[in-house]
C-alpha cells in the first residue's frame, strides 16, 4: 500500500474536518472535500490524502470534471477514480474541451470535446451510485436554455446502455 503523503498544513485541517464530521454526523450529514484549482485541496488525490487521514465515514471527497481537467490529470483520470472510489461522495459534470480556459471547461452538458459518457460509464464501473450533479458556473447566455440543452444530454446520456 502506498506512503500516504505528508503535506504542509494537513494536521490543522484534519483535526478542523475532524470536528466538523463529528458536528455533521449525529444529523446524518456527510462532509464532502472539494478540490478547487489553486487551492490547498487542489487534485482529487490531495482530497482522498486527507479524507483519509480524517478517518470518519461520513467525510468522502468530490470529483468536479472542470477542476479535474483544469489541473491537467485527465490521463490519470482512470487511477484518480479507483482511488477516490471509496470516498467519492459527490461528481459534478458539464460539457468541457480537454483543456482551456473556464469558458472551455465549464460548458452546457451538449457541448465540449470531453465524452461525459465515458466518464458516467467509469463512475459505474467502481460502483459510484452517489449524486451527479450540474456545474453550471459561469456560463453564458441564457439560463434557462443552458439548462433545457442541459436535461436534454442528461436524458440522453442516462438511456445509454452501460456497456455502450
Amino acid at each position: 500500500m502506498p506512503q500516504v503523503r505528508e503535506v504542509e498544513g494537513d494536521d490543522r485541517a484534519v483535526a478542523i474536518i475532524r470536528e466538523i464530521a463529528d458536528l455533521a454526523e449525529p444529523a446524518g450529514v456527510r462532509v464532502a472535500l472539494y478540490p478547487h484549482t489553486g487551492f490547498w485541496i487542489e487534485r482529487v488525490e490531495d482530497a482522498v490524502r486527507v479524507a483519509k487521514k480524517v478517518e470518519r465515514k461520513n467525510v468522502g471527497v468530490t470529483l468536479n470534471l472542470c477542476h479535474f481537467l483544469r489541473v491537467g490529470d485527465e490521463a490519470n483520470l482512470d487511477a484518480r477514480l479507483k482511488e477516490a472510489a471509496p470516498y467519492l461522495s459527490i461528481v459534478s459534470i458539464n460539457g468541457a474541451d480537454h483543456k482551456g480556459d473556464w469558458n472551455r471547461l465549464i460548458q452546457p452538458l451538449d457541448r465540449g470535446e470531453f465524452n461525459v459518457g465515458e466518464l458516467l460509464k467509469k463512475l459505474s464501473a467502481i460502483g459510484y451510485t452517489g449524486p451527479i450533479g450540474f456545474q453550471g458556473y459561469g456560463i453564458g447566455g441564457d439560463a434557462h436554455e443552458n439548462l433545457k440543452r442541459t436535461m436534454g444530454a442528461w436524458k440522453k446520456l442516462t438511456t445509454l446502455p452501460v456497456g455502450n
